[in-house]
Formats: structure tokens, sequence, C-alpha cells
């Protein structure tokens, strides 16, 4: 019988372009906290983390669907929090298990408040976060909630390599200004990173994406094999949602800063995305790919050259934002 659980509800729709979770849970987090719900929207926390502007490859045996889950946490967090003055404890897996009593007290202690907890990684393959919300036998199993009352799971801690973010208090910004502009400014430099873990970002993720799929990642894989979200539709979930998803963040960065015109130009390219979906989905290669068009030389090849289009776009997008840095930082 759970101990103490949160009654979150149902907090990500995804039918309206809500595909990462990050942004759904810190939503839904400071809406607990009591922050201004007009600011601390899924959009707001899904541009100031970059997720909804760049596309992400990797071939690395995990879900690779966007910044918030491909970046290394501790990076990820100091990087996205830090924009908007937020306070947080992380305890990595390294750290909690070396006193795993100390986390189940915290963890209890903050749900017995009626504070989830931001955690990473606690879905298998993927390392999404969600928000724990529940807990059983004195801490030893929590349950955790990415906004789809469908999707929740229950975990036991001894066998977790999930990360816990502790956040009980409300961010501090003192520019929101700034903070739209240092959102938009970091895109270049994310546009060209690639993560610890093998994931490449922008113009490369397209690189690496046609390459793979040209080189023969897909030949000798037989249908049991075949994972068709993890090895192919998380990569073109992530640019259609991108292509349809952040003009209201955009809008806002602009609103704010109109001394950034690049910012309505990037809007524009990034719109351009949804024609790379539509082809995609026109070839067979698209949300409802199977492996048979996959192995197929003439849809691979199609599909190849269509992907390989999409390069220079995100190339230009870079500089785009790239030329308004100068005088600006």
């Amino acid at each position: 019988m759970t101990q103490n659980a949160i009654d979150l509800g149902t907090f990500i729709t995804w039918e309206h372009g809500e595909n990462y979770p990050f942004s759904a849970c810190m939503k839904k987090l400071m809406e607990v906290l009591g922050a201004d719900q007009g600011l601390y929207t899924y959009g707001f926390f899904a541009g100031l983390s970059g997720d909804d502007f760049i596309m992400c490859y990797g071939n690395n045996g995990l879900y690779n669907d966007c910044v918030s889950v491909c970046e290394d946490a501790e990076t990820f967090l100091a990087r996205t929090f830090g924009r908007i003055g937020l306070r947080y404890e992380l305890a990595s897996p390294a750290q909690w298990k070396r006193d795993p009593e100390a986390l189940k007290k915290k963890l209890q202690s903050f749900i017995d408040r009626g504070v989830p907890v931001l955690v990473k990684g606690a879905m298998g393959k993927g390392m999404n976060f969600d928000l724990a919300f529940a807990y059983e036998e004195n801490g030893e199993v929590f349950s955790v909630t990415c906004g789809d009352p469908k999707h929740n799971q229950t975990c036991r801690l001894a066998e977790s390599g999930s990360a816990f973010i502790f956040i009980d208090s409300l961010p501090q910004i003192e520019d929101i200004a700034q903070v739209y502009r240092e959102s938009m400014l970091q895109i270049p430099q994310l546009m060209r990173a690639r993560t610890a873990a093998g994931v490449d970002f922008g113009a490369n993720a397209y690189r690496r994406w046609a390459d793979d799929l040209e080189n023969g990642r897909y030949e000798s894989l037989i249908p049991e094999e075949f994972e068709s979200w993890g090895d192919w539709c998380v990569f073109v979930c992530n640019l259609a949602t991108n292509a349809r998803h952040g003009a209201d963040f955009l809008a806002r960065a602009y609103v704010y800063n109109p001394d950034m015109p690049g910012i309505l130009r990037f809007l524009a390219l990034l719109d351009r995305n949804e024609d790379l979906w539509r082809e995609l989905e026109r070839l067979g290669t698209g949300l409802n790919v199977t492996l048979e068009a996959l192995q197929n030389p003439d849809t691979r090849r199609k599909t190849v050259e269509t992907i390989r289009r999409f390069i220079p776009l995100n190339q230009q997008m870079e500089r785009e934002l790239t030329q308004r840095r100068d005088g600006v930082n």
C-alpha cells in the first residue's frame, strides 16, 4: 500500500506538441510551488532548455529524444536553472548510492510535504525526466509520472540508476529579457555540441543520421531486433515537434529583445523542418516506418538525400543567431 502520494493528475498534452517531459514536469512543479503560471509554462521551459530548437541524433542504445534527455544531467541543469536563478540539489546515482538511506528520507520528506521530486532516468533506456510523486516500503519503492498517468511507473530504489533533483523554492529572475536573450544566444553553441554519450546536435545530427542510414545501420537487423521508436521514430518526432512548437517562446524573446532580428529569421527557418517531416512520411520513413522501408535500397537512397538537404538549413539557422552575438555578449 502506498504510504503517501501526491495527486498530480494529467499535466502533459501530447497532441499539442508537448513531447518533452522535462518541460511538463517543470511547469507542474512550479504550479505546485505557487509560481506565476503565466510565465512558467511548458513552452517557457522547452525554450529555456533548448529542447524546442535543437535536433538530436545518437546511436548509443538509448532514446535520444532531445537536449534535456541527451545532455549530461549536471551540465544541463547548471546551464538551464542557472539562467533563471533556480536553486536545486542534484543527487546523482554515484552520490546517493553512497548513502541511500539519506536519499530515501529526503524523498519521503518532499512527498510528505506535497512537493514532487524531479527524476532523470527512471524509465529503462529512456533518460527522460519525470516527477516522483509517491513512495512505498519506507521509501524503498517510488512512483514516477511524466504527466500522463498511463505511463506512470513504480521503481525499486535499490535497482535504480536515476538522478534525483530536489527543488522547493521558486526561481529568482532579475531580468526576464536577459533570460530570453541568453536562451536564444545559447542555440548556436548547442547546435555545434556533441555529448559525452555520443549524441550530435544541429546540422551534425542530420549528417550522422543520413550517414548511418546510408552506411548500413539497419541493413543486418531482423524485424525482432528493430525497435521503431528508439531506432528511428524518436528522431522524426524530434524534428516534427521542433517544426511546430516553440513559436510562442520565440515571439516573447523578440518582444523582450527587438534588437535581435535574427529571432524572426530563425523562426522562419525552423518552420521549414516540417517539410522534411512531410517528405519522410511520403517516403514511408516517417512515424509509421517499417524495417522493410529502411532496408529498401531505393527508399533508403531517397531518405538519405532528403535528410541531407536539411543540413544547410540547420547551418543557416546557426549562422542567423551567431551573427547576432557580436556586440551582444
